[in-house]
């Protein structure tokens, strides 16, 4: 009898998705542990199945071949290029122990990166036709679904459930996540993703049962997306809906005033609210916190002063930066005494910049910033080259490729006043991985089968 280890790494790829939706009471910080011990743990299981199909395997060469095809691929370098970056500053920086291991609250770290690089590669090997992406594109979806409801039993206060009730005064959805900024900007890839899958698998039968309970779902998920009430993600997703929206206008010559009409009506909603922000009116919607946008506001106030102190400390350690997970060391070497309130108790206290632009620059340097912005700049590249390379990618509607265009465009806004956590990551390695199949050519398939 055969079995196919390859298929069983598969199975533990799709299963370390579902991390997002894992809470541990257990543990001292509940939304953060149980999520990364589970990823880990599929991840390493993973591998291990990959490793005994490639051991078993009567064709190794074919396997071998494979890799130093995919190595040349230039996502798969741009990839790797940031990992070894972020693992130099890892071991360059001020406490090379703890930008390894990271500690139990943040679980973050080298040791974190690694298991999203065999993440991304594992990926990219074995995931070899468009109904793998759209499955494990599911899983992420459901993931939110499960994370939303975690939220709702949390809100209704009911016992075993972690997280604010819907009574709190300026309530702001959390979900199983714990933060609403995550919990946004985690709902953006999944509703990105649901509608890839609507219109590559079912652009004929738009109408038809799945698309239509995704269209359902979709809508809880957006109401969810309301009120988590996160600025930044907000804007991500309306910079994304611009950038693609360009870009179907420039595609389609016919229908561009009506693009762009569309386009101009949601920047005109948009910009009313933020207008009449104070009005009674607008101060009664649950989704008034979005409106709220200046750069007066407290939160954009201190993380501008974050960012302030990010490139003092860029300064002093400009090539790999202070080392992941080390921005504690900045803010106390570079204390800015507005924070010190006694009136409350302290004031506040960053060990992250709230940027992935600066957090990168201070705790990884040039390098690692640079290498960050590479492997996105290597994608847009990519994406506007291969409209006439025969690709995956050239097989796509306008349509298909305007949503896979929102995808890092919304991440990439968002995460200019936000860092990084697990089920954000996870989303990005992801896109990653898919992008790699997209650029590839159709025929470029994997040798999966294996004998024991």
């Amino acid at each position: 009898m055969s079995f196919n280890y390859f298929k069983l790494s598969r199975f533990f790829l799709f299963a370390s998705i579902l991390s997002v939706a894992i809470v541990t009471p257990s543990t001292l910080f509940p939304f953060i542990v149980g999520k990364y011990v589970w990823f880990r743990v599929c991840i390493d299981l993973a591998l291990i199945a990959f490793l005994c199909g490639v051991m078993f395997s009567k064709e190794l060469s074919v396997i071998t071949d494979r890799f130093l095809i995919l190595f040349r691929h230039p996502l798969v370098i741009a990839v790797s290029v940031f990992t070894l970056m972020f693992l130099l500053a890892c071991f360059f920086g001020v406490d090379p122990h703890f930008s390894f291991w990271s500690n139990f609250e943040r679980g973050e770290g080298g040791i974190q990166v690694i298991h999203l690089y065999i993440f991304f590669l594992l990926l990219t090997y074995l995931f070899q036709e468009e109904k793998d992406w759209r499955k494990i594109f599911g899983f992420v979806f459901f993931g939110a679904i499960f994370m939303s409801v975690y939220g709702v039993f949390a809100g209704l206060g009911t016992r075993g459930f972690i997280g604010a009730p819907f009574t709190d005064q300026g309530f702001r959805f959390q979900g199983s996540i714990g933060n609403s900024a995550y919990v946004a900007a985690y709902i953006l890839f999944s509703l990105f993703y649901a509608g890839y899958i609507i219109l590559s698998r079912y652009r004929n039968k738009l109408f038809s049962f799945v698309p239509i309970i995704l269209y359902i779902l979709s809508g809880g998920l957006l109401t969810v997306f309301i009120f988590a009430a996160t600025r930044g993600a907000l804007l991500g997703l309306i910079g994304a809906l611009c950038v693609s929206g360009f870009y179907m206008a420039f595609r389609h010559s016919m229908a561009r005033k009506w693009i762009l009409g569309a386009l101009a009506a949601v920047l005109i909603v948009f910009g009313t609210g933020i207008y009449f922000k104070q009005s009674v009116f607008i101060q009664k919607l649950p989704m008034a916190r979005l409106f709220d946008i200046s750069f007066t506001t407290e939160t954009f106030g201190h993380r501008a002063i974050m960012w302030k102190s990010a490139i003092d400390g860029f300064k002093e350690r400009p090539l790999l930066g202070w080392g992941p997970e080390n921005f504690i060391h900045v803010f106390d070497a570079h204390f800015n005494t507005a924070y010190f309130k006694p009136s409350e108790g302290f004031g506040a206290w960053f060990d992250r910049a709230h940027s992935i632009i600066f957090d990168s620059l201070a705790e990884t340097g040039i390098l690692g910033l640079l290498s960050f912005l590479s492997m996105f700049g290597v994608f847009f590249f990519l994406f506007f080259r291969h409209h006439h390379i025969s690709s995956v990618f050239s097989s796509y509607s306008s349509t298909v490729k305007a949503i896979i265009l929102c995808i890092p465009v919304a991440y990439l806004i968002q995460g200019l006043v936000l860092f990084d956590v697990l089920p954000i990551y996870t989303n990005v390695f992801l896109f990653l991985a898919f992008a790699t199949y997209l650029f590839s050519a159709p025929h470029f398939k994997l040798q999966t089968s294996n004998n024991k």
